[in-house]
């Protein structure tokens, strides 16, 4: 198994978007320029050690999954309930 930046960063994208951030604001967030996000999402650079755990933590996942993409039962019990949270959230502005 070996790291694929491109599958990583398609990941940290695609957390980005599931949480309606633009790339300004998530650099934003983690201190970096957007420039350098763009090219960890493009899987053209990988981030530091240091600031891919900012990611993981800033988004509540493994580094396993940002990383190698392996969602344990826990990871996948945790992003089912992050998106009923959004749901119900959803339906109470309804309300």
């Amino acid at each position: 198994m070996s790291f694929d930046t491109e599958a990583c960063g398609a990941r940290i994208r695609e957390l980005r978007k599931g949480n309606k951030l633009t790339q300004e604001k998530l650099a934003e967030e983690l201190n970096i320029t957007d420039s350098h996000l763009r090219r960890i999402e493009s899987g053209t650079r990988t981030g530091s050690i240091d600031l891919l755990i900012d990611i993981a933590a800033y988004f509540e996942v493994s580094m396993d999954y940002l990383l190698l993409g392996k969602v344990d039962q826990s990871g996948k019990v945790k992003a089912e309930l992050r998106e009923v949270q959004k749901q119900l959230k959803r339906i109470t502005a309804m309300l």
